[in-house]
C-alpha cells in the first residue's frame, strides 16, 4: 500500500535515529580527525546497522514501527504505531556501543594487540600529543618556550587538540637559571595556551609527592 511521503520520511528518521544518537555520543567523548559530513553518516549507518543486527532477532526482525490503513467514507487514514519495547531496547544499545566504542578509541583497544603482532603502526587517537598526554598520566612535565623560558609543573588539564597546544601546570614554578633554581608560582598554576609558544614538554620521571613538592 501506498504511505504518504510524511509519514514515511518520519518513519526513515525513527529508524536510523539510534544509529546517528551513538555517533552523536561518541563524537562528544572521542577526540578524533575531523571528518566530512559523508563520514559521520557513513558512521552513523554503520551503527544504525550493527544495533538493528543486534536487537531485531529479539522481535522477530521487524522494525520498530508500523502503518495501518484504514478507510473511512472512501477516505484512506493511516495510522502510526510504534514498538515501545523496540525502541527503547534500541535507545540502550545505542549507549553501550556509544560507550564501548569511545572507549576502545580513547584507550586504543584495538590496535595496541595490532601494532604488536606488526599489522599496523597507527594508534586510534588522532595525534602524539592525545597519545603522550593520554598514557603518560599524574606526572611532571619540564616545559620550555620558544623564548628560551621554562617551567616545571604537574599537569592537570591539556587541550584536546594537538594545534591548541595548551596545559594546564598546578604546582608549578619557573626555572630561573642554569641550575635548576625554582620561581614557585603562587596560586593554583599556569594555564600556557598555545600563545606562550611551547616548544617541548619533558615528562619528568619523579611522582607528585605527597607534600605538594617538586621532584
Amino acid at each position: 500500500m501506498a504511505i504518504p511521503d510524511t509519514t514515511e520520511a518520519l518513519g526513515v528518521l525513527l529508524v536510523l535515529l539510534p544509529g546517528f544518537s551513538c555517533a552523536y555520543l561518541v563524537q562528544r567523548l572521542v577526540v578524533r580527525p575531523k571528518q566530512t559530513e559523508l563520514d559521520k553518516v557513513v558512521e552513523a549507518l554503520l551503527f544504525s546497522f550493527l544495533l538493528y543486527l543486534a536487537a531485531s532477532p529479539f522481535f522477530g526482525y521487524s522494525l520498530p514501527l508500523s502503518w495501518q490503513r484504514q478507510a473511512t467514507q472512501g477516505i484512506a487514514q493511516y495510522t502510526f504505531q510504534l514498538n515501545w519495547t523496540y525502541l527503547a531496547a534500541l535507545a540502550g544499545l545505542a549507549l553501550v556501543l556509544g560507550l564501548l566504542y569511545s572507549a576502545n578509541l580513547n584507550n586504543d583497544w584495538l590496535l595496541r594487540p595490532l601494532r604488536k603482532i606488526g599489522v599496523t603502526h597507527l594508534t586510534a587517537r588522532s595525534s602524539i600529543w592525545n597519545d603522550a598526554f593520554y598514557d603518560i598520566q599524574s606526572t611532571y612535565v619540564l616545559v620550555q618556550l620558544k623564548d628560551g623560558r621554562s617551567l616545571i609543573g604537574f599537569v592537570r588539564y591539556y587541550s584536546d587538540e594537538a594545534k591548541d597546544s595548551s596545559i594546564f601546570l598546578e604546582d608549578a614554578a619557573w626555572i630561573v637559571d642554569a641550575q635548576g633554581t625554582q620561581a614557585e608560582i603562587k596560586g593554583p598554576g599556569i594555564l600556557l595556551t598555545k600563545n606562550a609558544g611551547i616548544e617541548s614538554v619533558s615528562f619528568l620521571r619523579s611522582e607528585k609527592k605527597k607534600s605538594g613538592g617538586k621532584p
